[in-house]
């Protein structure tokens, strides 16, 4: 009896050492497979990061196929007749209105990451690599739609990064000392030269009709820039001056514009001493009121000693002799590389500067991305 007693105990407790063997072989598959769980769900969030690619939204396809059939029709629409309708025309084109589907579905692609962990450096990534496509987009138009695109993901990272969320203080986030800056802007009155500039063509859906140096923030924080201007801040002379921005704008006895469209470029770092040097050199000279209407009528630009608001950049624009100078100590292979450098160097300081130094027209610059590139876009109002 007794011998059958433990032969009944030793099988519980045969039987118990399973259960728990099965117990903890239940308890490593549950982990392991919470554990892929976990590093499956990383794998989709990493995966839907890599997935978003802004030129191919269908906002973007759609609006890059009609910017190039756009761009295939504007010789037949740019004649004398078309640029005289659009001179009497009201110009509503504000707020940048051909972007609104694109920024719309970007907005959306977005909304996602600001509730991620690392939501600043996918963010950043996304900055990287719209920066890239901007700089192989052959487009103008379309390279303005991608910075606009652009500036909605620096916004997001610069108000996660506690900046106030307005207009003017997200601008300044944006400008680096001595970017340019141009506007177009919205008067309470009808400005003739404004609606001369954006009648001469249809190039571009957005017409730009002044351009400014940014030189600094004073004191009290308001944007500081050199320009030439009609609209000056003493004695409304029409000269060469360094003036507050926002004053510009908005002063009832300046511009007193309602609303303001901004382009923010970067320009070259190899010409970037020789436009400020020359700007600062000609500060008090007088406003060429005639620069950009010898342009409109296709005539030759001439040395004046007056200057428009893009001639105090273009006039005397250059590249240093040294520019692409090679150490021939390298190996070939960067012999080769800085050969080609060079040889892009040369390109850019014989034939483009000469080319853009009589340009008169702010929309000019976004035809020399080589010299000036685009890195951020607003709007303002008053």
């Amino acid at each position: 009896m007794e011998n059958e007693r433990k032969n009944i105990d030793s099988e519980l407790k045969f039987s118990w050492k399973i259960r728990w063997i099965l117990v903890a072989l239940l308890f490593a598959l549950w982990s392991s497979s919470f554990s892929y769980a976990q590093d499956n769900d990383s794998l989709q969030q990493e995966n839907r990061y890599e997935s978003i690619d802004f030129k191919k939204m269908d906002s973007y396809i759609r609006f890059d196929g009609l910017e190039h059939a756009r761009q295939k029709t504007l010789k037949y629409r740019n004649n004398i007749f078309e640029m005289t309708r659009q001179l009497f025309k009201k110009d509503e084109r504000l707020w940048f209105p051909e972007f609104d589907d694109i920024c719309e579905e970007a907005e959306n692609l977005l909304k996602w990451i600001e509730n991620e962990e690392n939501c600043l450096l996918i963010l950043n990534n996304l900055i990287r690599r719209l920066e890239y496509d901007i700089s192989i987009e052959e487009n103008a138009v379309c390279r303005l739609a991608l910075t606009k695109i652009l500036s909605i993901v620096k916004d997001k990272r610069n108000v996660l990064n506690w900046v106030v969320n307005d207009p003017i203080e997200l601008l300044k986030q944006n400008l680096k000392v001595w970017d340019i800056i141009l506007t177009h802007k919205k008067l309470n009155t009808f400005d003739l030269w404004s609606a001369a500039l954006t009648s001469f063509d249809d190039e571009f859906p957005t017409d730009f009709t002044h351009a400014q140096i940014f030189i600094w923030l004073n004191e009290i924080w308001d944007i500081m820039v050199r320009q030439s201007t009609t609209e000056t801040e003493k004695w409304h002379r029409q000269w060469v001056e360094e003036t507050s921005f926002l004053s510009y704008l908005f002063d009832s006895d300046r511009c007193n514009a309602v609303w303001c469209d901004v382009i923010v470029l970067r320009p070259n770092p190899e010409i970037l001493q020789f436009i400020l040097d020359f700007s600062e050199w000609i500060i008090g000279f007088p406003y060429d009121d005639r620069a950009a209407l010898r342009q409109w009528l296709w005539l030759p630009n001439n040395s004046n000693d007056r200057y428009n608001c893009v001639e105090i950049i273009t006039q005397w624009i250059q590249m240093a002799e040294d520019s692409g100078d090679i150490d021939w100590e390298m190996s070939l292979k960067w012999k080769i590389d800085e050969n080609v450098i060079r040889l892009y160097y040369d390109y850019l300081r014989n034939i483009i500067i000469p080319s853009f130094k009589g340009k008169t027209f702010p929309n000019d610059f976004f035809k020399r991305p080589e010299l000036f590139r685009t890195v951020y876009s607003c709007s303002l109002n008053k």
